[in-house]
């Protein structure tokens, strides 16, 4: 490749020419880890090397292995979204839900503390309630504007 892209600038090649064949660097020869390792983690972050995204209008017609690749690519990248945007979703409501168990927690010692007869008890009790608000208080502060399904 380097030969023959030597050999087109020695020809005098056009620059829009040039510009579609780059020089070939070792980086760019790097075997991508999304097929070697196809289920690792954070794979999202690898970027195809420029000769993958050459796209002759012609030759892409001609080519169903190019084709088939950048279909391919699309659908682990739709994909790749559609999961982050589930988790996403998920972080959301679990948000609410622990605000949920939060307060959920204060209204039962606050209904412990209105049962209780003695004086420890009922301090004990209101200790626990205050720490539950103070949880739930805390809660919304943090994931304001980023709760699904507040009340």
């Amino acid at each position: 490749y380097c030969r023959s892209r030597a050999a087109m600038q020695h020809l005098g090649a056009d620059s829009d020419t040039l510009a579609l064949y780059q020089p070939l660097k070792a980086q760019d020869l790097v075997v991508s880890k999304e097929v070697t390792e196809e289920n690792r983690h954070g794979q999202g972050s690898d970027r195809l090397t420029w000769f993958w995204r050459i796209n002759n209008a012609e030759d892409s017609q001609k080519n169903q292995w190019m084709n088939e690749f950048y279909r391919v690519n699309w659908l682990k990248a739709k994909a790749q979204y559609d999961y982050w945007s589930e988790e996403l979703k998920l972080v959301q409501h679990e948000m609410f839900w622990t605000v949920s168990w939060f307060r959920t927690q204060e209204a039962t010692w606050r209904s412990r503390a209105d049962k209780s007869i003695k004086d420890g008890h009922k301090a004990y009790t209101e200790k626990q309630a205050s720490m539950w608000a103070k949880f739930s208080a805390e809660g919304l502060k943090n994931f304001q504007g980023k709760l699904i399904g507040t009340s």
